[in-house]
């Protein structure tokens, strides 16, 4: 390896031959890997009714390959969850930059796909046991278990990738001002119904910490 000095520059900031570089694109392989049914289910039974997330949002578990070294995925680009839905509950609108590939394991409803996050017949996607159904991306979108039993989402989703370019965001619940980076925070809304005062007290709230040594 070749190692140039960036004495003026920052200590966090290297000079290095292609080949070095090269080197450390290359990553180690996954060990294969196995997530038990019954202990993902053992998991799913601490959320209850009143166990969620926030008051009115999801609530599920996620599985995680530690040979990642901490990424949130069970591959480099690749995220699992599962998500029980409790009947008759309606999930609040939300979005996100990345794609959302849903496996319905068990119960039946649908998907509300609308990017204005009102829940109108012709934007619901119905589904049931053994369906798989897709939300594309920055899609306002809300799921509804209408059977008697709690439904069971299996999700699929590509943002480990998007982490990996720290460029993930997400509106979570539908609004504005939880339009949040995974960086940044909250970020200013690109709406132009808003008021300049509204975007100035939004952009107020971005919290970004910088260090230089």
């Amino acid at each position: 390896m070749v190692q140039w000095s960036n004495r003026n520059g920052y200590e966090w900031c290297e000079i290095l031959d292609i080949d070095s570089m090269v080197g450390r694109l290359l990553q180690p392989d996954l060990r294969p890997g196995k997530w038990a049914g019954e202990d993902i289910r053992k998991a799913m039974g601490y959320f209850t009714k009143e166990n969620r997330r926030h008051d009115d949002q999801r609530r599920g578990v996620t599985l995680v390959h530690n040979d990642l070294g901490g990424s949130a995925g069970v591959s480099p680009a690749i995220s699992i969850s599962f998500q029980p839905i409790l009947p008759g509950e309606k999930l609040a609108f939300h979005r996100h930059n990345y794609v959302a590939i849903y496996y319905w394991v068990e119960g039946e409803g649908y998907t509300a796909n609308d990017d204005e996050g009102i829940d109108r017949e012709e934007t619901r996607v119905y589904w049931k046991a053994g369906d798989v159904t897709i939300s594309p991306a920055w899609v306002n979108h809300a799921h509804v278990c209408t059977s008697k039993e709690p439904a069971l989402q299996l999700a699929i989703h590509d943002f480990p990738e998007l982490c990996y370019r720290r460029a993930m965001m997400s509106e979570d619940p539908d609004g504005h001002e939880n339009l949040r980076h995974m960086v940044k925070g909250v970020v200013p809304s690109f709406n132009n119904l808003d008021s300049p005062e509204d975007l100035a007290k939004r952009s107020q709230k971005i919290s970004i910490k910088t260090t230089v040594k």
